[in-house]
């Protein structure tokens, strides 16, 4: 028996390719299937960026156990059904990835409202929230997601301007953002975007072979797909 945590592009990718070669494959996922495509599906502009990935994730058939996996050794699992351990001969951890915090990403100054990580933009877009009106996307690197989502915006009706910058930010506004500065230059804004780059997804340090966005950090699917196939290949 294998274990697979993370029901994402990954996650499903390594279970069919081992059902495919006859191995008996259990994924665990806390939310079910699909993780972030599943968001980035919602929206149009992200949807067409990441079709073939996307669509990969909706036509699997790999069937999903919900559950929050504690640990894994031995793999114990926490579900409707309540605990469950069990004894499985390999672990493949599939979490994907997490966006830098904005202090991370050397956003200082005041924390008011408006401030997000594009992750968290995307999912609030996704369940069409509006997230302000005039919007400021700041990315430490060049990845084809931060087109997509000023396409995004645009046509949602924001005024948006991107900035490409690895320079320390400083924030200013009482109860929203009003402005920043970087580089001794102030953009006004209400509406604060900020990519800094990501990191693992993995709070609880699971022990098993790591795959996918765990590994790579990227909104770059071709990075994810790449990963993969080098794993499981």
């Amino acid at each position: 028996m294998v274990a697979i945590i993370g029901a994402g592009y990954a996650g499903l990718t390594v279970a069919e390719k081992l059902l495919e070669e006859g191995i008996n494959a259990t994924v665990y996922d806390l939310k079910g299937k699909g993780g972030e495509l599943a968001v980035f599906a919602r929206i149009e502009e992200l949807r067409e960026l990441y079709e073939k990935f996307i669509e990969r994730i909706e036509e699997s058939q790999v069937d999903v156990v919900r559950g929050f996996v504690a640990s894994t050794n031995p793999l114990r699992i926490v579900s409707d059904r309540g605990v469950e351990v069990k004894e499985e001969k390999e672990v493949f951890v599939c979490t994907g990835a997490v966006d830098l915090t904005p202090a991370a990403s050397e956003v200082y100054g005041k924390r008011p409202a408006g401030i997000y990580t594009l992750e968290t933009a995307i999912r609030l877009l996704a369940d069409r929230r509006r997230i302000g009106n005039r919007v400021l996307i700041l990315s430490r690197k060049d990845e084809r997601i931060i087109g997509a989502m000023e396409s995004h915006l645009t046509g949602k009706d924001y005024e948006v301007e991107v900035l490409h910058s690895e320079e320390p930010v400083e924030v200013y506004g009482n109860k929203r953002v009003e402005r920043v500065e970087i580089a001794g230059e102030s953009v006004p804004c209400d509406t604060l975007i900020i990519y800094g780059g990501r990191k693992p997804f993995n709070p609880r340090k699971l022990e098993g072979k790591l795959a996918g966005n765990v590994v790579e950090c990227t909104y770059d699917y071709e990075k994810v797909y790449r990963n993969v196939q080098r794993i499981m290949f």
